[in-house]
């Protein structure tokens, strides 16, 4: 193994850290059942029903395109954010997942509704 792996897989661990790190708060909105994902997606291609913000910077920079997705049976729910910073986009999806999942459990308090409602919002539909 030359220099060279050694650095790419202390950073490799120190981006896996920094995830375990952020993913931990969300333990109070899911359960034993949920799955979290951290996916980077090429940020050439973005969604058109996507809501994360572009972001702009120089052109010699590599952006990372982060989102970070909760699932538990049928309900799915994500957020995603840019950044030349791999660290800054885990954290800004971070931030805007929680965002949501916070007026989710501020409208909603039973678990059962509060699936149903992250479901409704992951589909975009009216929450009453």
């Amino acid at each position: 193994m030359d220099q060279n792996d050694n650095i790419n897989a202390d950073s490799n661990n120190e981006v896996q850290s920094f995830i375990y790190q952020q993913i931990a708060e969300f333990e109070p909105f899911i359960t034993p059942k949920t799955l979290v994902m951290v996916i980077a997606r090429n940020p050439d291609f973005q969604n058109e029903d996507s809501q994360a913000e572009a972001y702009i910077t120089d052109e010699k920079k590599q952006i990372h395109r982060i989102a970070i997705v909760l699932k538990e049976d049928e309900a799915t729910i994500e957020a995603e954010a840019f950044h030349d910073n791999i660290f800054e986009a885990i954290k800004f999806a971070k931030e805007s997942l929680l965002q949501k999942l916070i007026e989710i459990q501020n409208e909603v308090e039973d678990p059962n509704e509060r699936l149903q409602a992250i479901e409704q919002a992951r589909s975009n539909e009216q929450i009453h």
